[in-house]
């Protein structure tokens, strides 16, 4: 199942002052240009994907449970993300959440999230 839903509020929670507080992101030759471009890109207004990509893994945790409760997922608290290989191109994550349910999630930088789970897991 894919849900994709917009995250409006990202945009200004990543510039109300959130910088990165944690370790700096893990970038693998597989999404450098696609990391690039849109930390290249992070002063045009609206680039979420730069925003989320900036972001703390606390910080980015947020975002995502934010994701998953407004695309109607009962996800009560997010234990972990983890960046996988870019997937058409586009970053992606793995999302575990405490009751042990993993969802693969996707930021666009128009602030779209893709959410993908599997309901036969």
């Amino acid at each position: 199942m894919i849900k994709r839903i917009a995250l409006p509020a990202l945009a200004a929670l990543a510039l109300a002052g959130c910088g990165p507080t944690g370790p700096a992101n893990t970038v693998t030759a597989d999404n450098a240009d696609v990391e690039a471009n849109a930390v290249g890109n992070e002063a045009a207004p609206g680039n979420a994907l730069a925003a989320v990509l900036g972001m703390s893994d606390r910080q980015r945790n947020v975002v995502f449970i934010r994701a998953l409760m407004d695309a109607g997922i009962g996800c009560q608290h997010v234990t972990s993300s983890e960046r996988l290989p870019d997937q058409d191109g586009k970053p992606l994550w793995r999302v575990n959440c405490s009751d042990k349910t993993a969802y693969m999630i996707g930021i666009t930088p128009d602030g779209t999230a893709n959410i993908v789970s599997r309901s036969d897991r």
